[in-house]
């Protein structure tokens, strides 16, 4: 029974730039994002509130402005009017008139007095009132003028006539360069809305790349931890950073990891524990037979002799599978390989054919090879291994008569080896589990002994152990082919 283990150790901490929870974080980034571009609609509403307000306020004194001041320009020549029916027709029932006219004159310019605030327009103002209240003094009722003495007046009319029109002119004047100048404003307050958009578009997308960069940091390492579980690397993985929860999924990820390791020694244990036990009788079991075979025991008749030959060719697989677990499971215990030297990719190719010379000539198997890269660099026994599984395999799924193909090239730093033959192919759902231990696939020689299902397994051990890859690849036209990358010396 395996102890249960402890969770991940202390090294994974929550980072202390992070919210406790993933789900605070994600709030957060949504609510500081939200932050400028609030501010800046909050902003834009003031401003343009500012705006509305500086219009209305405008239309507001430049209809008073000209309202006021045509009433004025209509009040000077109803006061002159009043003053004529006044003086000229001798009648006092026109007096109440002439002060009452004089008076709404008087009254008019105070009250543009106050919404006046261009300075020649005032001066010309404040010269018009005097004059008029100068010539009222001169035509108030009291007294009748005759004819003579208020044609002499006649001036003095002309005078405040035209201050009126100057006022009007003025005024006019002073709208247009208020409404020039609330023109100017608005150009003014729309350039300084577009900078705070282009202010806030940059700030907006850098915290939205820094919460982002936060965010996605944590699954990223997750994500890396899960890819290093799933393709059989149980080494320690890297420390997970980020919100609590995140850190304590994490935890639990490194959990699983030790518990894989667990089951991962125990198979190797157990697979070096059998197959040394199983060395022992083997060994008795194959001494026997060469006893029998030498006759020691007595003579042998000819169904007897074939029985002995079956029992040790039988013995020899038995021998051969064992040693694929031991050697397996030694490369599983320690993949570190020897130190490599330069090695002659035919001389091994040689001696591994000339080990397989009975299968191959069996079966009428013909090795074509084409070796533009002739050396890589490598331990001998290592290398004959991987080229012994290699061959042997591609023998049991060759048709009879059939070619292998073994090419070698110089890639991108690398020696690539392709190892293919004309069998029926593996199944593209099966190519990434060839390389499994023990994995058997569905299309299965009939006449081929079955075997271990570790030949590919020590394949990749090795080619994993040196720095390269393996992988089943299309190569036309042969039906299978095994890609290896076997790294050149730096």
């Amino acid at each position: 029974m395996l102890q249960a283990l402890p969770l991940a150790p202390a090294r994974m901490r929550s980072d202390p730039y992070y919210p406790r929870s993933f789900t605070i974080l994600v709030i957060v980034a949504m609510g500081v994002l939200t932050v400028p571009l609030a501010s800046g609609l909050i902003n834009v509403v003031h401003v343009l509130q500012d705006v509305v307000d500086t219009q209305r306020q405008f239309t507001r004194n430049s209809l008073a402005i000209t309202r006021e001041v045509r009433q004025i320009v209509e009040s000077v020549s109803q006061f002159q009017r009043a003053a004529g029916q006044y003086h000229l027709l001798q009648d006092a029932e026109f007096g109440p008139a002439l002060r009452t006219r004089s008076d709404a004159l008087q009254v008019q310019l105070t009250q543009l007095e106050r919404h006046l605030e261009d300075a020649p327009a005032r001066t010309t103002l404040v010269t018009l009132r005097d004059h008029s209240q100068k010539l009222y003094r001169q035509v108030r009722p009291g007294s009748f003028l005759d004819s003579a003495r208020f044609g002499a007046l006649g001036p003095e009319f002309d005078a405040l006539h035209a201050g009126s029109r100057t006022l009007l002119t003025q005024a006019d004047a002073a709208v247009q360069r208020e409404q020039q100048a609330l023109e100017a404003t608005v150009q003014a307050t729309r350039k300084r809305l577009i900078l705070l958009a282009l202010a806030l578009i940059p700030l907006t997308l850098l915290l939205a790349g820094v919460f982002s960069w936060m965010i996605n940091r944590p699954i990223r390492q997750l994500k890396a931890s899960i890819q290093q579980l799933g393709q059989a690397d149980l080494r320690p993985l890297p420390p997970i950073s980020g919100p609590q929860d995140m850190v304590e999924l994490g935890r639990e990820i490194d959990w699983l990891r030790q518990r894989l390791q667990a089951l991962e020694d125990q198979k190797l244990r157990f697979l070096r524990h059998v197959s040394h036990e199983l060395k022992t009788p083997l060994a008795s079991l194959r001494e026997g037979v060469a006893l029998l075979d030498d006759e020691l025991a007595g003579s042998l008749n000819a169904r007897q002799r074939t029985i002995v030959g079956i029992m040790d060719g039988a013995s020899r697989d038995l021998q051969k599978r064992i040693e694929d677990l031991i050697r397996y499971s030694g490369m599983m215990r320690d993949a570190t390989l020897p130190p490599a030297a330069p090695q002659a990719l035919a001389d091994v190719l040689a001696g591994v054919l000339a080990r397989q010379r009975l299968a191959l000539d069996a079966h009428g198997i013909r090795v074509e090879t084409q070796l533009t890269a002739p050396t890589l660099h490598s331990d001998r026994n290592q290398l004959e291994t991987v080229f012994d599984n290699l061959l042997s395999n591609a023998i049991k799924f060759s048709p009879a008569g059939g070619r292998i193909l073994v090419k070698s090239e110089p890639v991108d730093g690398a020696v690539a080896v392709w190892v293919c033959n004309q069998g029926e192919g593996i199944p593209l759902a099966e190519r990434s589990r060839v390389f499994e231990p023990f994995f058997q696939g569905s299309r299965q020689p009939a006449s081929a002994v079955k075997g271990s299902g570790l030949g590919l397994s020590i394949v990749r051990e090795a080619l994993l152990a040196a720095g390269g890859r393996v992988e089943v690849v299309d190569y036309p036209p042969w039906s299978t082919c095994v890609y290896l990358t076997w790294p050149m010396p730096k």
